[in-house]
């Protein structure tokens, strides 16, 4: 494997984990909230526990369609995840 490769193969496991984290989180029912703004005028948007189960539920199948991508992209370097 090239210098290259090896870097590359370095960023996308390095993703990988991030996305996995950030997947088990949502899954875990840690606190989801929505916020706009900057620091100076930071305001949170209140959901119901509904749509905020439908946002839960679409961001953990991003997450999972991100590992999916991330892990073929592993295999295409002859990396295994």
């Amino acid at each position: 494997m090239k210098a290259a490769d090896l870097e590359k193969a370095r960023l996308i496991s390095n993703a990988r984990d991030q996305n996995v984290a950030m997947r088990a989180r949502l899954a875990s029912n840690e606190a989801l909230t929505l916020r706009i703004g900057d620091s100076n005028g930071l305001s949170a948007i209140v959901l119901t526990p509904a749509y905020e189960g439908r946002i839960r539920a679409d961001l953990i199948a991003a997450f999972s369609l991100r590992i999916g991508e991330n892990d073929a992209a592993l295999a295409a370097l002859g990396v295994e995840p």
